[in-house]
């Protein structure tokens, strides 16, 4: 070979070392997670106490009742139109659309869903087959908290009721306060990313904390009460010996609480999520095909390029016969099993059959939501999920899910003032 030839093969070798040293590794693959990461440990304490002193000061009203006497009136069917909805590529199996004033508001953004299926396995609650959605306060001072919707689908009407923690004021007497975190103090709006409705309970998840447990027994009527107050829309509890709610009808105080063993986790900043530690609970939904049944929940997580970041999914045992979690015999709460997510942006997971729906964002509040279809991936353990068919186009700004076994709809709620819809698609 000639010098010529032995300079350019050199420098052509140069070249590519230098490209290949340049080129950014290649992520790991997804690994199981670790199951130790998913602990929860009862913080109850004496909340059903501080609930039973409530009790005997304020009336309250059954779930049923409640629908019954709704103040608020939607829409279902061709009545309900929103433009969260003109990216569906399919038709929707069942809609519910809020009032105007709730559709379009930046104070309340709608985020978790549950059904009465969730609630019994019969699916009725009395005569009624309720929805529920979960929307988190924005931007007020004082922080409001969470509110939860009770919506009749036959009749097309809604009431609000907010979410409260109790506790006992400096003069003993029962009161409670805004659902923040951190709890007292200056905190925000807990986020309200997911709920589940099992039993007499609802399961609420609180992002950096763990699960908040509400009573379905436990809905006080401050309109009813003769120390109750529902004009007053800024102060929330007991002052002066009135009973206040941010001007809501209803209130329905924290019973039990299960957290993260460090109490509140500093999560990274801007949905960066880590490969291991302790999950954001960000949606939580139910798993009646299981024995027991379970809870889900997982985490929010942005794209950052890694398989591993991508978020986590966990099942959690309940007790069918209670209603409540099922921990272990020493009292802490443990995950049964956990699964990396194959996609990052999951705004809500649930399963059934061994196979789960995950929804996910990226579209702003322009483009569309996805639906995903997913299997845990034999393979490589059953650690990892792997997506099982093409991504669907749903609505925009889609959040929480919930499924309706019997009726195989998988239900959704968009976040977008404007854009804000309940609604079903087919497994």
């Amino acid at each position: 070979m000639s010098r010529r030839n032995l300079l350019a093969a050199a420098l052509s070798a140069a070249v590519v070392t230098t490209t290949l040293a340049a080129s950014p590794a290649a992520a790991a693959p997804a690994a199981a997670p670790n199951l130790n990461d998913f602990v929860l440990n009862n913080t109850s304490g004496d909340l059903q106490s501080r609930v039973d002193k409530l009790d005997a000061q304020l009336p309250k009203l059954g779930v049923q009742n409640i629908l019954d006497q709704a103040n608020r009136q939607g829409s279902t069917g061709s009545a309900c139109t929103s433009p969260a909805l003109d990216t569906m590529k399919e038709p929707t199996l069942r809609k519910f659309c809020f009032n105007a004033g709730d559709t379009d508001t930046t104070e309340w953004i709608p985020q978790g869903v549950t059904t009465v299926a969730d609630a019994q396995e019969d699916q009725q609650w009395g005569t009624k087959q309720a929805l529920l959605v979960s929307w988190y306060n924005k931007d007020t001072s004082p922080a409001k908290g969470v509110r939860v919707s009770f919506l009749d689908p036959a009749t097309s009407k809604y009431q609000h009721v907010l979410l409260v923690y109790p506790y006992i004021n400096s003069n003993g007497n029962p009161s409670y306060e805004a659902v923040t975190t951190p709890q007292a103090g200056n905190g925000g709006s807990v986020h309200a990313g997911g709920i589940v409705w099992y039993g007499n309970y609802l399961y609420l998840v609180d992002t950096a904390r763990g699960i908040r447990v509400f009573d379905m027994r436990s809905i006080f009527d401050l309109k009813s009460a003769t120390n109750g107050d529902t004009a007053d829309q800024n102060q929330v509890g007991r002052q002066n010996n009135v009973y206040y709610g941010f001007g809501y009808r209803y209130v329905m105080p924290q019973v039990a609480g299960w957290s993260n063993p460090e109490g509140v986790v500093d999560h990274p900043a801007d949905y960066k999520c880590l490969a291991g530690g302790r999950q954001r609970y960000s949606y939580v939904s139910l798993d009646r095909s299981t024995n027991p049944d379970t809870l889900l929940t997982g985490e929010y997580c942005g794209d950052q390029g890694d398989p591993n970041l991508n978020g986590r999914v966990a099942r959690w045992n309940l007790d069918g016969a209670t209603g409540l979690p099922s921990p272990d015999g020493d009292g802490i709460w443990r995950a049964k099993s956990a699964l990396r997510l194959p996609k990052p942006r999951v705004q809500g997971a649930t399963a059934t059959d061994g196979r789960w729906y995950l929804s996910s964002t990226g579209g702003g509040t322009t483009g569309p939501g996805h639906l995903q279809a997913a299997l845990p991936d034999k393979a490589t353990g059953a650690g990892v999920l792997t997506v099982d068919g093409p991504e669907r186009d749903v609505a925009i700004g889609v959040e929480d899910l919930s499924y309706w076994p019997g009726k195989n709809e998988v239900w959704t709620v968009t976040e977008h003032p404007g854009k804000r819809v309940l609604y079903s698609v087919p497994r």
